[in-house]
């Protein structure tokens, strides 16, 4: 920490006569100089008494009157290792100083204290949940190359069974996700889908409700992800660099999951560059298949550049490049999908962003661009006929698929310094400029549902264009303003503006929200929160109106006669008619902190999404038309309560309790693949778990120097409908639900120093318990092994090897 201190002020004589009084003012700096916002600072005087105040967006901050001219000043943010006991000597009158506060690193002085898990902030209204540096690296995840693995200790983050991370009961595209300030939602689909080197994360901050207007596409919420630029010191770090070997069914190449980082300087005090590659090597072997054809070897990779230049003290450049590849042979392996049935599959992403932050007076500037590309191609493993029997698949998959998806984004925003006036007012404003393109080329060859004696039930042909290309405009603009007539209660007000060139509409959004801290100590809050929030479009469900018809085929037991003619099925899209959907989110929270370290409070959200896509049915005796309408409403509500306690920097403790419901008037989503020929229906969504436990934390054992991690959950079953040979629906939709989910998973670590560097090995143990925890049914009503479940994570155990410190 460095602290650089300019007084000016009266004489001395002058200042006895005054009483010793000081003013003081300043702004607080991250290790390359750049403006770190809401930054707890804490000065206790010689009376005995205190002053908490926090850093603005521009990371100033300033106290009117000090009695006496010595204080004792500390400093704390998540993410940054904390300040404490600093004496400051003032002169009487004004004074200024620099604070610089460094990111949390492996690589720390003796002197350096870890961040809190968390801070009440009483000009912050939405309801915040962050995982900063340390706390990823510390939890014992299945896979800690996986930054999604890691996101799901998070309570308001949860898994479906394909892996889909859903934020606060969402579906995907409800939540906007932003890497370093810019969005990184699939381009066509929304989906969380981007990879990043987990030791390239400072922090991530998840915001489920009460969050402000500057955000464009949160109908549900954010993950911000905040990534290292470097510093001054020139940093390695390497993990798991030591190959694995799977002896299961014979000898074979496993999981490999190398990490690599640098950073450093370029020009010391004025440029700096950061890279994070990750090169993955993911064996599956399905124990429900035949040996030989059973296993998986999935290549992938992720790399990161991020470069920034101090053009000034009041002037920063950055830019980032992140590229994602990937290669499976056999995408889909799983219990009911054996090997013929799978896809080779390849994708290749590029996302390049630049960003310039500029300080003129009491406001920051910023402008950023950025670029978005995505290739994805699906090819089947043969030509053989793929055919869909009430418990297994057999033959080659239907469908070749190439698609390819482009964003570009334009951002600006400006913050004002607090600004006075019957208190404080603190402006917000910006604009936001995207255009989105989403292609694909298909080919499709023909589906047989087969009843369980082998006969053929249903044959499904596709005819018409499969080769399409949708084109959006997006464009918006908000103005927010957070006031504080008095210190005890925070006002925020804003309203956004949002237009889409496929609806030709223009939707307002007011947002408003209250914090009261009944105290002047900061240690309780109570926070009120009310939006309106634009949810965009998803080009995918859009084109499935310019994709190909599906005709079906019925027949008679002996599966020769056919029953009747072909039924025909078109997905349509008016967009004549068609409304933005949208979201209405009401948050209540109470944080409460005792002594220093530990937190609790609750919460209450209630978000109800109007006017949201839905494919309703219209049918005739031969022809069914999939009329694409805004009658979907779906609903979320959760009550949730949590205790974090810290005890001092080596060990802590989360524990939450989360009952929601997650639920949809309209739950139904028929595609080509997957055609459902039933009315729309209401029911709970397929990641609903109306009750979930969660705890985290790690504390260093009395032996060997051993640090000890755990991570444990408790959910609800997720539901699942039943379907018919035919694949149609059998009573109400997600009636079932899979048994309860239990996973324990604990990790020992030990640092140890090898050829003048500090090293740590982890051992984890992946469901301890070994808790049979099944993610496949089989839920054809007609199959022999109805509701059979297979698949879900056994026990494992892996092994983790990182560089902590170089010479």
């Amino acid at each position: 920490m460095k602290i650089d201190a300019a007084a000016s002020g009266k004489s001395t004589a002058a200042a006895q006569s005054a009483g010793g009084t000081a003013e003081l003012r300043g702004q607080v700096l991250d290790e390359n100089g750049q403006p770190v916002a809401r930054v707890e600072l804490v000065f206790a005087m010689d009376s005995g008494s205190s002053v908490t105040v926090f850093s603005d967006a521009a990371g100033r901050f300033e106290i009117g009157k000090i009695s006496g001219l010595k204080v004792v000043m500390s400093v704390s943010k998540p993410g940054f290792f904390r300040i404490t006991g600093r004496e400051i000597e003032l002169s009487a009158g004004s004074n200024e100083i620099s604070v610089t506060v460094n990111h949390e690193t492996e690589i720390k002085e003796q002197v350096d204290v870890q961040s809190s898990p968390v801070e009440i902030d009483p000009e912050t209204t939405s309801h915040q949940e962050s995982l900063v540096q340390h706390e990823i690296l510390n939890a014992p995840v299945a896979a800690t190359h996986d930054l999604q693995q890691s996101l799901r200790i998070i309570p308001q983050v949860v898994a479906d069974s394909n892996g889909k991370l859903h934020v606060a009961g969402a579906r995907q595209g409800q939540t906007e996700v932003l890497l370093d300030g810019f969005e990184i939602n699939d381009p066509a689909t929304g989906a969380f889908n981007s990879r990043v080197n987990v030791d390239a994360v400072r922090a991530v901050t998840i915001e489920t409700g009460g969050y402000g207007a500057q955000y464009a596409h949160a109908g549900a919420g954010i993950i911000s992800l905040d990534t290292q630029s470097g510093d001054d010191r020139v940093r390695f770090g390497i993990t798991n660099f030591i190959p694995d070997f799977s002896l299961q069914q014979g000898t074979h190449f496993g999981n490999w999951y190398p990490r690599v980082t640098i950073s450093g300087p370029i020009k010391k005090g004025k440029i700096w560059f950061s890279d994070a590659l990750t090169i993955e090597h993911t064996f599956r072997l399905v124990q429900e298949l035949p040996r030989g054809e059973n296993t998986d070897s999935q290549w992938s990779g992720d790399n990161l550049i991020r470069m920034q230049a101090n053009l000034s003290a009041n002037n920063i450049l950055q830019g980032s490049f992140l590229f994602n590849q990937l290669s499976d042979p056999a995408l889909g392996l799983g219990p009911l999908t054996p090997l013929s049935t799978t896809t080779n599959n390849q994708s290749r992403r590029y996302f390049a962003s630049v960003k310039d932050q500029i300080w003129a007076g009491r406001t920051l500037f910023t402008l950023g661009a950025a670029l978005d590309t995505g290739h994805n191609n699906t090819n089947p493993l043969g030509t053989a006929p793929y055919a869909v029997q009430p418990s297994s698949e057999s033959g080659n998959y239907f469908q070749t698929l190439a698609q390819k998806s482009r964003r570009v984004q334009l951002i600006g925003d400006m913050t004002t310094r607090p600004l006075e006036g019957l208190g404080t007012h603190t402006i917000s404003a910006g604009w936001n400029v995207a255009i989105v393109d989403f292609s694909q080329q298909a080919a499709r060859s023909e589906i047989d549902y087969q009843r369980a004696d082998g006969t053929l039930s249903d044959r499904a042909r596709f005819s018409g264009n499969a080769a399409f290309d949708e084109t959006n405009a997006q464009a918006g603009g908000y103005a927010q303003d957070l006031w504080r007539p008095v210190k005890e209660i925070a006002l925020s007000a804003g309203v956004r503006a949002d237009w889409d060139r496929l609806i030709h509409k223009t939707i307002f959004e007011p947002r408003v929200a209250m914090n009261w801290v009944p105290r002047g100590d900061g240690r309780t809050k109570f926070t009120l929160a009310w939006g309106e929030h634009y949810q965009p479009i998803n080009l995918a469900i859009l084109a499935l109106g310019q994709d190909q018809s599906r005709s079906d085929t019925f027949y008679d037991a002996t599966g020769l006669v056919a029953l009747g003619p072909a039924t025909v099925s078109t997905f349509v899209t008016p967009l004549g008619g068609l409304a933005e959907p949208r979201t209405y989110n009401a948050t209540a929270e109470w944080d409460e902190k005792i002594q220093d370290q530990t937190f609790f409070g609750a919460s209450f959200l209630l978000r109800e999404s109007r006017d949201g896509f839905a494919w309703e049915t219209v049918s005739s005796p031969s022809q069914v038309t999939l009329l694409l309408q805004n009658n979907r409403d779906d609903r979320y509500i959760a009550g949730e309560a949590w205790v974090r306690r810290a005890f001092g920097e080596k060990a802590q403790i989360e524990l939450d309790y989360t009952r929601s419901r997650a639920s949809s008037n309209e739950v139904l989503d028929p595609n080509l693949a997957q055609l459902i020929l039933a009315p729309q229906q209401g029911g709970p969504l397929l990641w609903d778990a109306p009750n979930r436990f969660v705890s985290s934390g790690w504390t260093p054992v009395p032996f060997w120097g051993l640090l000890l991690s755990g991570f444990v959950e408790y959910r609800t079953g997720f539901p699942f409908s039943v379907v018919n040979e035919q694949q149609q629906l059998v009573g109400a939709p997600n009636r079932m639900r899979f048994p309860g989910y239990f996973s324990l998973n604990l990790g020992l670590e030990k640092r140890f120093k090898f050829r003048g560097h500090e090293w740590a090995a982890r051992l984890t143990a992946v469901n301890a318990t070994g808790h049979n925890n099944p993610d496949t049914v089989v839920n054809v009503e007609e199959a022999p092994n109805f509701l059979a479940m297979s698949g879900g994570q056994h026990r494992a155990f892996t092994v983790r090897v990182r560089l902590v410190t170089q010479k």
